[in-house]
C-alpha cells in the first residue's frame, strides 16, 4: 500500500496509505501511516471521509502541521509496559 498526501490551500487534506487512527479531535488527529506515525495539528479539523479498510482519510480545516515519526505509539508503549513491569 501507497503513502499518498495531497493537501489544497491548507484547508483540504487528502491521506492515503492509513493504517489506524489513534486519536481525533478538531485541533489533533493522530495516526499510523504505511510510512510511519503522523500527526496533524490545526484548528477545526473534521474528518469528512474516512475509509480505514481503504486506507484513505480526508481532512477539512485550518491545518498549521503534519508531522511524521519514526516511532510508533505501539512501541512506545512496549517500551513504558518493559520499562514498568
Amino acid at each position: 500500500m501507497e503513502h499518498i498526501l495531497n493537501m489544497k490551500n491548507r484547508e483540504e487534506l487528502s491521506l492515503s496509505g492509513i493504517e489506524h487512527i489513534y486519536s481525533f479531535n478538531d485541533t489533533r488527529i493522530e495516526l499510523k501511516t504505511v510510512s510511519g506515525d503522523m500527526i496533524i495539528e490545526g484548528e477545526k479539523l473534521d474528518m469528512g471521509k474516512l475509509s480505514i479498510e481503504d486506507g484513505m482519510i480526508n481532512v477539512k480545516g485550518n491545518i498549521n502541521s503534519i508531522i511524521y515519526s519514526k516511532v510508533s505509539k505501539k512501541d512506545e508503549e512496549g517500551f513504558f509496559k518493559k520499562l514498568f513491569k
